[in-house]
């Protein structure tokens, strides 16, 4: 799991929406670090790498929200929506893996329960298909937006900057 980022410039005596500003422009940096990696779906751990650090920047804005207003709150609830999404792909992935390795476990002692783990793996993969184009279609739709640009735009403004 990728290493939370550090934030700099936070100084307790500034003030909060400023030490807002500064640390949630930090966590969505960190969060479009990964973007360059959603386009190809074996990016596993990529993938499972930028739900960390959307929730990072969910929990930061779910601290912060009490001096923002109810549009802040809808583009937290687009980080929830994408966690989420991101949470059920991992889901799957793990899920394959074990079933993959309790298989290879199983044909060395000659197991008959092949068929319905083949069927059990098959249905990961093909959920999990499904929830990847979906978060992609989702990020599209976000970035045409401008989700990012957006939210920043929201955040300076109320710190003053």
């Amino acid at each position: 799991m990728a290493k939370a980022w550090r934030v700099k410039g936070v100084k307790p005596q500034k003030s909060y929406l400023r030490n807002a500003s500064i640390i949630l422009s930090a966590k969505i940096a960190e969060v479009y670090s990964w973007e360059s990696y959603i386009d190809d779906p074996k990016n596993i751990e990529e993938l499972h790498n930028m739900r960390i650090s959307i929730k990072r920047l969910r929990y930061s804005m779910e601290f912060f929200s009490v001096n923002y207003d109810r549009k802040f709150d809808q583009f937290l609830q687009v980080w929830v929506d994408l966690q989420k999404l991101l949470g059920e792909i991992h889901d799957c992935d793990v899920a394959q893996d074990v079933l993959t390795d309790y298989l290879k476990d199983q044909s060395q002692e000659g197991s008959a329960d092949t068929l319905g783990i083949n069927a059990l793996i098959e249905r990961y993969h093909q959920t999990r298909e499904e929830r990847y184009q979906e978060f992609l279609k989702r990020w599209s739709s976000l970035q045409k937006e401008d989700l990012k640009v957006n939210l920043l735009r929201m955040i300076k403004r109320k710190s003053g900057e």
